[in-house]
């Protein structure tokens, strides 16, 4: 009977532990050559690293958690590690900080940039649901000079969603924070749709890094 309570307690103890991670998202500081601003994203198994200011892949990898040990397996990206090499490390969450401390790692481009960090716990603001009246409002072609163009679509799933040949990666789906303003889910991002007084849209402002950009409405 104890051998199958402690079996229980430690299935448990694994269980919590790995849930202090999966489906949770932290953003710090990589130094990469330069210091990066990234983000970690946690899924149930898998691990991706991205630069915050604009998606950008880093690493992803595959993990698994033993008590407070993280278990880190590349699955492609940027670094020099082999796929098949392990890495340990030892991990901390205190007051929504994430640290993480190597206790082994035969890829050394992967622990001299993971050994002794910490990251902080991360939240996108949280999305409001807007009637697709108000949505049908914003769609069009939008224009911060001749060389910087974006595309806003209204989608069928109900979501507006933006494209751009120079200013965006991919076809970038926007999250609704009130009936104006919006977040790209890349870095700090947000756009504000701006009506004139006959309550037409005239332009939006993308609020980035404290500053502020002008995209006319030209279509």
């Amino acid at each position: 009977m104890k051998k199958i309570i402690t079996l229980v307690l430690i299935l448990f103890t694994t269980i919590n532990t790995h849930a202090q991670l999966a489906n949770t998202k932290w953003k710090g500081t990589l130094k990469i050559e330069e210091d990066v601003p990234a983000f970690f994203d946690f899924g149930s198994d898998t691990l991706k690293i991205t630069r915050f200011a604009n998606n950008a892949p880093i690493e992803n990898m595959i993990y698994s958690i033993t008590d407070s040990t993280l278990t880190l397996k590349k699955t492609d990206g940027q670094s020099d590690c082999d796929n098949d090499v392990i890495g340990k490390y030892k991990f901390w969450i205190n007051d929504d900080k994430l640290s993480l401390k190597l206790i082994a790692d035969a890829c050394e481009d992967r622990s001299s940039v993971l050994d002794n960090t910490t990251y902080a716990k991360f939240a996108w603001p949280a999305e409001v649901k807007e009637d697709e009246t108000i949505l049908k409002q914003y769609p069009g072609d939008y224009a911060m000079d001749e060389q910087h163009k974006i595309t806003i679509s209204l989608e069928k799933n109900g979501k507006l969603m933006a494209d751009s040949k120079t200013n965006l990666a991919a076809k970038t789906t926007l999250y609704a924070l009130s009936e104006t303003k919006f977040s790209f889910h890349i870095g700090g991002i947000t756009l504000e749709f701006i009506k004139e007084a006959d309550e037409k849209v005239s332009k939006f402002v993308v609020h980035q890094d404290g500053k502020d950009y002008d995209w006319e409405k030209i279509k």
